[in-house]
Order: structure tokens, then C-alpha cells, then sequence
């Protein structure tokens, strides 16, 4: 999508939206594309070094959690995955777009890590 005279950046969230499937996100919003997904055991499973990249967490007017989870949700995340660390970013959820300086420098922490 291109309009003239808007700011890359504000445009930079409709990259892909042409063969974007409206059914998907649906999935999201009916909370059906959980269906059947064991998230307990997949997390427990998980016996690699993982760094979770955590944006903001903000509840709309409406009660309506506007990020990927909520504080919550990470609580029982952490109890779940044995070698884990949260990196926090004040910003939302687009955070590579949003802070892309520390983005990379997480990126390349999480390849220190690995050595």
C-alpha cells in the first residue's frame, strides 16, 4: 500500500495485508485457534534457552486484553519453561519495528547465549 504523504512507518503495518486471511484473524478474536492445543505440555517440553521479547501489556476501555498475553499469562509461562528470561520493551507489539536497536541487540545476546 502506498499513500502519498504518510510517514513509512505508518504504513509499514499494511505490508502483506493483500494476502492477508481475514478467517485467521477471526481465530484469534473467537479464541478458536486454541482448539485442542496443549499449551501446558508444549511449554513444559520446551529444554532450550529461551528469551521472550515482552511488550507492553494494555487493557482496553472494553476489558479487552490488547496484547499477545498478559502478566498472568507469563507468570505461569515462567513456572512452565525451565531456562527462561524476559526481556521487557515499553512499546507494542510490533517490537522489532517499534525499538528495532534493542530487538538487535537481543537477537545477538541470544546468539551469546548459545556460545
Amino acid at each position: 500500500m502506498k499513500v502519498m504523504l504518510w510517514p513509512k512507518d505508518a504504513l509499514s503495518g499494511f505490508q502483506g495485508m493483500n494476502n492477508y486471511d481475514t478467517l485467521f484473524g477471526e481465530a484469534f478474536f473467537n479464541d478458536s485457534f486454541h482448539n485442542g492445543i496443549r499449551h501446558k505440555d508444549i511449554l513444559k517440553n520446551i529444554k532450550c534457552k529461551t528469551i521472550f521479547m515482552k511488550a507492553r501489556s494494555e487493557v482496553n476501555e472494553d476489558g479487552v486484553l490488547m496484547a499477545a498475553l498478559s502478566e498472568n499469562d507469563l507468570e505461569r509461562i515462567t513456572e512452565l519453561v525451565k531456562d527462561f528470561h524476559i526481556i521487557r520493551f515499553d512499546c507494542g507489539h510490533g517490537i522489532h519495528m517499534e525499538n528495532p536497536k534493542k530487538f538487535i541487540e537481543c537477537l545477538v545476546n541470544l546468539i551469546d547465549m548459545g556460545n
